[in-house]
């Protein structure tokens, strides 16, 4: 299972769903900064902000090798004058995952999705960066599934490229999930998200930034799981540091 973040996109990552299956999940997300990373990379004070989150994730198995996910979402960002405020819809999706390859311990898809275009206060260095505009997001997705010291867990990795309307800078994407179940209610989860901007213009600089993300998901029902966790903007060029606490509830049907 991954976050991506924004972070309100909650998804099963590589793994397609059975068909007739899916699941649902609803997460909140608040961060808020004073600080940001410079085109050195160096945390230099910026003028704050604060992000609220509502993010929702749907997926359903068509059949073996296709799943079908939508993933809307609502922001909520408050700035000081002359920064602008935000409230309304976020960077939504709506997508298909294909599966080409699947066995006990490995599976391997591909995975295209619609967003919406969205605020992008919280990946800029600077409060006015512009809009950003609609994309399409085309990605690669393995996972395998291992098992240690008697505990099973499995890694997972996503390679994307994001391509935006209105000639807007695309983004290369890299999304790192490790999960261990130390108790067969408990999973484990540590993750890495990062982004990579292709070129600056129409208002936007080269930037880069990753997120790191820890979290704990505990399946308090055999259809319930409710997750826990907080992430950190830990590196970046020209990008806001984020920081700050998420949750989510999971059910499976």
């Amino acid at each position: 299972m991954a976050i991506d973040a924004g972070l309100g996109v909650v998804s099963a990552g590589a793994w397609l769903m059975p068909p007739g299956s899916g699941q649902i999940i609803a997460s909140a997300a608040f961060s808020g900064s004073t600080r940001a990373f410079d085109a050195q990379g160096r945390l230099i004070p910026v003028p704050s902000y604060e992000k609220f989150e509502l993010g929702g994730y749907l997926e359903y198995g068509l059949t073996d090798w296709l799943t079908v996910l939508a993933a809307p979402a609502y922001d909520k960002i408050r700035q000081p004058p002359p920064a602008q405020s935000y409230d309304g819809l976020g960077e939504s999706a709506i997508g298909a995952r294909i599966g080409l390859y699947r066995s006990e311990a490995a599976v391997l898809s591909l995975q295209a999705s619609l967003r919406t275009p969205g605020p992008s206060f919280t990946e800029s260095l600077g409060p006015l960066q512009p809009r950003r505009a609609g994309a399409i997001d085309l990605r690669a997705m393995a996972g395998c599934n291992f098992e240690i010291a008697s505990m099973p867990g499995f890694a997972e990795v996503q390679l994307g490229y994001r391509f935006y309307a209105q000639n807007q800078p695309g983004e290369g994407r890299f999304d790192l999930t490790l999960g261990l179940r130390p108790a067969a209610q408990l999973l484990i989860m540590a993750q890495s998200f990062s982004s990579v901007s292709n070129g600056s213009g129409n208002g936007f600089l080269n930037s880069s930034w990753t997120k790191l993300l820890s979290s704990v998901v505990y399946d308090v029902a055999p259809q319930w799981s409710l997750q826990i966790g907080a992430f950190l903007t830990v590196a970046g060029k020209n990008a806001g540091r984020e920081q700050g606490p998420i949750g989510a509830v999971w059910h499976r049907f």
